[in-house]
């Protein structure tokens, strides 16, 4: 792996489930494909899915495909070298940051696909305090390129590692790269409270056992829920994982109906316990 630098619906707190105050130890953790911020018909759904992120009060977005507009056209003409006196903070600006931006929240964002028209990637986003530990290029081969976001969040005076990850189309390529984030875990964050969550494309579940031998458990695999998430509009396939070390999955929670029409997938929510 190769280390890049970088730079719907309101809920009443009051009534909210996911946040009663006897659990304050819960932390609550929603992973997401944006579809490059699309609905399945191809409609733009950036608002939407903006106001739903919002809806669900959650301790940690684990998103990935989150797509950039257009760069500015004074950028288009010179590629990466911006011209002198432009602001270069509109290269990084993406759906994961407006979101952010728009509800006041931490981010780490770690681009997988880098054009001057076509930029997309993993984002992690949470209203705790959050450091970027980096962003590792996990591309199995040119055709597919892929990454592995890490951060790590203060949630009830504990760090918690938060790793994001967007796997590839194919088996083998899938299988190199879970063996590379295995190795990652092993090598920088050994023990504490771990959350890694993504659109594994893993429809075999090969990730349940090879991360169980590192000592991460899938929440929706514990709790006996089949978590189909692809197609939306009418899961078959459970695409997308969350692995967790050292917190307690409590339940998975079913997303509101509408998404199924802002994305090609699904959202994993999951209710889980700091221990």
């Amino acid at each position: 792996m190769r280390n890049f630098e970088q730079p719907l619906i309101d809920v009443d707190p009051a009534h909210d489930p996911i946040h009663d105050p006897a659990h304050k130890r819960d932390f609550v953790a929603v992973s997401w494909n944006l579809h490059k911020g699309r609905s399945p018909l191809g409609f733009q759904a950036w608002d939407a899915m903006r106001r739903w992120v919002q809806s669900t009060h959650a301790d940690a977005w684990f998103l990935q495909e989150a797509m950039a507009r257009r760069m500015p056209q004074p950028l288009l003409s010179t590629a990466f070298g911006a011209p002198l006196g432009d602001p270069l903070e509109d290269v990084w600006q993406c759906q994961a940051s407006e979101i952010a931006h728009a509800l006041d929240l931490q981010i780490a964002l770690g681009p997988n696909v880098f054009k001057p028209s076509w930029r997309h990637g993993n984002a992690i986003l949470s209203p705790h305090p959050l450091d970027l530990g980096g962003r590792w290029d996990i591309s199995a081969h040119r055709f597919e390129r892929r990454g592995l976001l890490v951060a790590r969040a203060s949630v009830a005076g504990q760090s918690v590692t938060l790793l994001c990850a967007h796997l590839a189309l194919t088996r083998s390529a899938r299988m190199r790269q879970m063996t590379w984030i295995a190795h990652w875990i092993a090598k920088e964050a050994p023990d504490g409270p771990l959350v890694l969550a993504g659109d594994f494309n893993d429809w075999r579940n090969d990730s349940v056992p090879l991360f169980a031998e590192h000592g991460l458990q899938e929440v929706a695999t514990l709790l006996g829920e089949p978590a189909r998430t692809f197609p939306a509009f009418s899961p078959a396939l459970a695409l997308d994982k969350m692995f967790v070390r050292g917190i307690k999955p409590i339940e998975l929670i079913q997303p509101a109906q509408e998404t199924a029409w802002l994305s090609d997938h699904l959202p994993y929510m999951a209710r889980l316990r700091i221990e």
